[in-house]
């Protein structure tokens, strides 16, 4: 009888140490090299501006996280950026632009990569604070927040 438990309670500690090795966590993931940073960063800020230009945010959308999706509609983004479409700003020039990072790159406490910088174009400087999450081992568009001075 003590042979079964023990065999019982062996396989019970084999299946947590499975269960726990095969769940996924944001904590593991590296930080993107700086090339795949600006590519990330350089593609997001271009398809931001794209939406706002068009004034149609669903392939925007279409590109972040499963997250940020189940939190906000298309809809919802061109309420939330008509500042950007009513005084017309937007910055083509990013794209070839200059990038300066304003903090170092990282993955907080939530497992969230943080990158935060500026360009700075001939026409204007936009800030930027873009949050990304690891959904299917790809890093998706978390949260957005920027800013342009003329």
């Amino acid at each position: 009888m003590k042979s079964f438990r023990v065999r019982v309670t062996a396989c019970i500690a084999s299946l947590f140490a499975l269960a726990f090795l095969s769940i996924p966590s944001a904590f593991a993931a590296d930080i993107p090299s700086e090339r795949d940073q600006d590519v990330m960063i350089r593609s997001t800020l271009a398809s931001f501006n794209d939406a706002n230009i068009a004034n149609n945010y669903t392939v925007f959308m279409a590109k972040t996280s499963r997250q940020l999706q189940a939190q906000v509609t298309p809809e919802k983004l061109q309420t939330i950026f008509v500042s950007f479409r009513e005084k017309q700003m937007f910055f083509d020039d990013i794209v070839t632009a200059t990038r300066v990072s304003s903090e170092p790159t990282k993955i907080d406490e939530e497992g969230v990569l943080v990158l935060a910088g500026a360009f700075k174009t001939d026409e204007m400087k936009v800030t930027y604070r873009l949050r990304f999450v690891m959904n299917a081992k790809v890093w998706k568009l978390l949260g957005i927040n920027v800013n342009t001075n003329t």
